[in-house]
């Protein structure tokens, strides 16, 4: 609802005096904002010619609505788009309202010479004010909507176009550095793709970004049918693990990594390794992992079938045993890798005696026909075991 600034003769008669040069105040006006405010002199968006067409539509509206006539708020709301779309901040908007009200004030002083006139023009001061504040908020809030749609927009074109870069549709080398120019991806630096479980992470990517922008990584993200997808540019590979320790610190579920690569052109191959760098987790785990820190996991992630075959060929017989003794026999086989083949250590993780360690390895023995002292039947328990961890051997346990 507009201010109602009602009227009286002698500010009617001042008022329509100042409609009659409404052009030549509108430009002295918009001097005087440019020369204000240094957003509107440096902008190379919004030139004189527009920003003078603005400020006259607002001093149309402004000054006939002081003069008693109909107001709406039509010429601020297009104000604010106008400068919105231009990139113009938003404080230098609102300050352009703040001059123009200072500068609609003084217009009126200097045609009021007699004492009785001015006394008539005091009281429509509070009137013009609360016009200028109800212009201004108009513009503002019609800003703030055209940013939230704009940025709307820009945030689906950024997922569109990181999205083609990881699924090779970016084509050329020359391409995929454009997209990673418009991304702001393009330094020459490390890259690195990530793939998580779409539950994995309880932070916006926004938030996430913001965080790895924090120790100075850039980022991109996209949620991709089940999973989320980014990619991340580090100054360097030293921080590497930094850039793995934020995602380690945000994940409820499992989350991979590619390895490092110096070219966007590369990105379909890292996905692709980011999301095999997943299955390399067991489905319960909670955590990131590197594409080629544990081979045997890629193997087995990279054909889960041909895993559950060697699981079942070597672990098979274990079948026959009752649940809680079978996987009390496989968390012994996998401390026991994980100890580096100690079994002191092994029964240290366990908490229990040495020698419930080596009966457990030779009761696997005795039923698998392998024992862990022959290099190539621990090689085998090894592959089979890393195959039930990760899924391909569900049935084991």
């Amino acid at each position: 609802m507009t201010a109602e600034l009602g009227s009286d003769e002698a500010v009617a008669v001042l008022v329509g005096r100042l409609l009659v040069d409404v052009d030549a105040l509108s430009e002295e006006l918009t001097v005087e904002i440019m020369n204000s405010e240094e957003s509107y002199a440096e902008s190379t968006l919004l030139d004189r010619d527009r920003l003078r067409t603005a400020v006259r539509a607002n001093l149309l509206t402004l000054l006939t609505a002081l003069g008693g006539g109909p107001s709406t708020l039509d010429a601020p709301r297009a104000a604010g788009r106008l400068k919105a779309s231009q990139g113009i901040p938003l404080a230098a908007l609102l300050h352009a309202y703040r001059t123009a009200g200072r500068f609609l004030w003084e217009r009126l002083l200097l045609l009021t010479s007699e004492e009785e006139s001015a006394a008539q023009l005091l009281p429509k001061v509070s009137g013009i004010w609360m016009a200028i504040d109800e212009y201004s908020n108009a513009a503002a809030e019609a800003y703030r909507s055209t940013v939230e749609v704009r940025v709307g927009r820009d945030t689906v074109a950024r997922r569109v176009m990181l999205a083609t870069l990881l699924d090779g549709r970016a084509g050329t080398s020359a391409e995929a550095w454009e997209i990673a120019r418009v991304l702001k991806l393009d330094r020459k630096g490390t890259f690195l793709v990530v793939c998580a479980e779409t539950h994995a992470s309880e932070e916006a990517p926004a938030r996430l970004g913001d965080r790895l922008r924090a120790i100075g990584i850039g980022s991109e993200w996209v949620c991709q049918i089940g999973t989320l997808a980014g990619l991340m540019t580090l100054p360097n590979e030293q921080l590497l693990d930094a850039a793995v320790d934020q995602l380690t610190g945000t994940a409820r579920g499992r989350l991979g990594v590619s390895r490092p690569f110096n070219a966007p052109v590369n990105a379909p191959t890292a996905w692709r390794e980011a999301q095999l760098a997943v299955q390399c987790l067991p489905p319960e785990a909670n955590g990131a992992h590197v594409y080629g820190s544990s081979p045997v996991a890629i193997l087995a992630a990279v054909s889960p079938d041909t895993a559950a075959e060697v699981a079942q060929a070597v672990l098979g017989p274990l079948r026959t045993l009752p649940e809680a003794e079978r996987t009390k026999l496989l968390e012994t086989l996998h401390t026991w890798f994980a100890s580096g083949g100690s079994t002191a250590a092994a029964a240290q993780r366990l908490h229990c005696h040495r020698n419930t360690v080596l009966y457990r390895l030779n009761r696997i023995a005795e039923l698998t026909g392998r024992r862990t002292t022959d290099a190539k039947a621990s090689a085998e328990l090894y592959v089979a075991l890393q195959a039930v961890r990760l899924g391909s051997g569900l049935w084991i346990a």
